[in-house]
């Protein structure tokens, strides 16, 4: 939306919501002649020349006096970095800048993509950023192992109904001998993984199929290269995120053979927002403008997946429409955090020190993943962005699933 006048000579001027600013004229003598107006209420001038030069004085000063209001109101904006993983997961950002959900709560966010989260994670930890897009499981038990203090705000890929829904998958080549049915022929292979990224869901499906990890290769492989790499037989599987999934699928056709895909029972993905700690007990008030635009966007994408999918191929460099169309749909967009939400948080973390991923010198507590001021204030502002999610379990018995089953 833009703020507009028109002026008597014929010019218009446009202030548009973002900042930017638009400008149309026409040809101000032209239409000043072509008018009723009586050219005897101006003052005298002794030219021609001179009244066209003072028209144009009138509408530059006019536009200039605009210009400066919107420069004035961008400025008073809140400028925040923001580091997003280009992956399907970071869509409620890309869809709070494109739907103006951020600029609506007065905030300026510049999305920086990476890699992994752990860039997201280093990128905080030397201020380059003051907010990122991480796991609040995995990636937070990693980054405060290692002493980089950060704490979840509030999820946006999540499924509250569940302790440890994934949206990593497990994807293989029907001609090198996987079979779906038989996770133990995966044995013997190369498989392309992201090392401190996707590990964990990958252990724990071989954990959970007894399938011995020793016996396999493991390369590992930047997300955005392993449908390529499975494509052309570098690696025999690939263990992607969306919307990589989707495209190794539909680049292998036929000879795709998916093992494991957003299942349940594994390592939980409870992607969103994350924040040094100390940062965050500073910035309540703004982390709950921040949520509250992107609460706004996980129910956009809940309504309109295929309108999400189009912002989405904006983002990420090279994505299919179909691909990002495919993933969405495949994936969970609930911001809330339930007693499941928590018990995953815990267990991924507790499970990671015992596969000696981590090293720790104490369990995990719910205190290290999250703190739930900001969302509870979202959620109680807000309820109707909430409103066409399901009730939140209220007990462990509630879940849809467990860890490890």
């Amino acid at each position: 939306m833009a703020l507009g006048f028109r002026m008597s000579a014929g010019a218009r001027f446009a202030v548009d919501s973002r900042g930017g600013s638009i400008f149309r004229t026409t040809d101000a003598m032209d239409k000043l002649e072509q008018s009723q107006t009586n050219l005897e209420t101006f003052p005298p001038l002794r030219s021609r020349s001179l009244l066209r030069r003072h028209i144009f004085v009138a509408i530059a000063s006019a536009v200039l006096g605009v210009a400066v209001m919107g420069s004035s109101a961008h400025a008073q904006m809140k400028q925040l970095n923001f580091y997003v993983v280009n992956n399907l997961f970071g869509s409620p950002g890309f869809v709070a800048v494109e739907n103006g959900y951020f600029a609506q709560q007065g905030l300026d966010v510049k999305i920086k993509m990476t890699a992994s989260g752990s860039q997201v994670t280093q990128a905080l930890q030397a201020g380059e950023a003051q907010i990122g897009h991480a796991s609040l499981s995995t990636t937070t038990a990693a980054a405060r192992a290692a002493g980089n203090l950060l704490k979840g705000v509030m999820p946006y890929y999540n499924d509250a109904q569940y302790i440890s829904l994934g949206g990593r998958a497990i994807i293989g080549r029907k001609d090198r001998g996987i079979d779906a049915k038989n996770p133990k022929s995966i044995e013997g292979k190369k498989i392309g993984y992201l090392s401190g990224g996707n590990e964990a869901y990958m252990v724990a499906w071989f954990k959970k199929n007894h399938v011995d990890i020793n016996k396999v290769t493991l390369i590992n492989i930047p997300v955005p290269d392993m449908p390529i790499s499975i494509s052309q037989g570098l690696v025999d599987a690939i263990v992607p995120w969306e919307p990589y999934t989707s495209q190794a699928i539909r680049q292998l056709g036929d000879n795709a053979v998916v093992l494991s895909r957003a299942e349940g029972g594994l390592a939980p993905d409870i992607i969103g927002i994350v924040a040094n700690q100390d940062w965050m007990k500073k910035n309540y008030d703004l982390l709950e403008k921040f949520s509250v635009a992107l609460a706004q966007a996980a129910q956009f994408i809940r309504k309109n997946p295929g309108k999400a999918a189009e912002i989405d191929t904006s983002y990420i460099d090279g994505l299919n429409i179909e691909d990002a169309t495919e993933g969405i749909k495949s994936l969970h967009w609930d911001p809330r955090i339930s007693v499941c939400t928590i018990a995953g948080m815990v267990s991924a973390g507790n499970d990671m020190i015992k596969a000696k991923l981590i090293k720790m010198s104490r369990p995990f507590t719910p205190d290290d993943f999250v703190d739930k001021t900001v969302i509870d204030r979202v959620m109680q502002k807000h309820p109707e962005l909430f409103s066409d999610l399901p009730p939140l379990p209220k007990t462990l018995d509630q879940c849809k699933d467990k860890m490890g089953t």
